[in-house]
């Protein structure tokens, strides 16, 4: 009995669970394609060592020689990967590949870059899904990083920092996140279970009695029953 009292809900309401289902189909209907063939994504990882340019008796000092100068590569790596994140740097990195004859937008780039940093080393991420961008970009952001601190950090009295890449630049794949292709799918879902929501609010704020069940279940006797036509 419950499911045919399920079912004639269902059947009454069916336009409220439609509705909220196909609007959620149309507003994921541009990214479907991902969830058959999802565009991928590269990524170039890069780590580096900084340090502060030496400075003429910057050693002259009380302190032990070694530790300032780990302790000045600390500092400047912190910096340094902050500055990676600017949009600064996204610039200098955009006139490096316009100067090589891509033409790349300021916000594009800096949406690629991310960084980190630990202790003295500093690493550089970058993400795309044109991998011969990523490996122009990468490239570009290692010559902006050694060359073009010195005009955004008045410590470094003019010259640059002293940066040594460890790793060479090489592009590799990422695998796309299951919620990421799943993503559309998972909005149509949002969409049907909102309407099932719908439907048993409508259903609840209802005042219409429909059944015979409903008649007796308010204690109200029944003279005669009309059979449907």
């Amino acid at each position: 009995m419950e499911l045919k009292r399920l079912f004639a809900v269902l059947s009454r309401r069916w336009w409220l669970i439609g509705l909220p289902t196909l609007i959620a189909l149309a507003l994921s209907l541009p990214s479907m394609a991902q969830v058959v063939r999802p565009q991928p994504l590269y990524r170039v990882t890069v780590r580096f060592t900084a340090a502060q340019p030496p400075q003429p008796g910057s050693a002259e000092t009380f302190e032990e020689r070694s530790y300032i100068a780990w302790l000045g590569s600390e500092y400047a790596v912190i910096n340094l990967a902050a500055w990676l994140r600017t949009e600064s740097f996204a610039r200098e990195v955009t006139a490096l590949l316009k100067a090589a004859g891509r033409e790349v937008g300021v916000e594009s780039v800096r949406a690629m870059i991310a960084s980190d940093s630990v202790r003295s080393i500093l690493t550089l991420y970058l993400t795309a899904s044109d991998p011969e961008l990523l490996r122009a970009t990468a490239e570009a952001a290692i010559q902006a990083l050694t060359e073009r601190s010195n005009a955004y950090f008045p410590q470094l009295r003019g010259q640059p920092a002293q940066v040594v890449p460890l790793d060479s630049v090489e592009v590799t794949p990422l695998p796309v996140p299951i919620t990421e292709r799943l993503a559309p799918l998972l909005r149509v879902l949002v969409g049907f279970v909102g309407g099932l929501g719908l439907a048993a609010l409508a259903e609840y704020l209802d005042p219409s009695v429909r059944t015979r069940q409903e008649i007796e279940a308010l204690g109200l006797a029944i003279l005669a029953e009309i059979p449907p036509l």
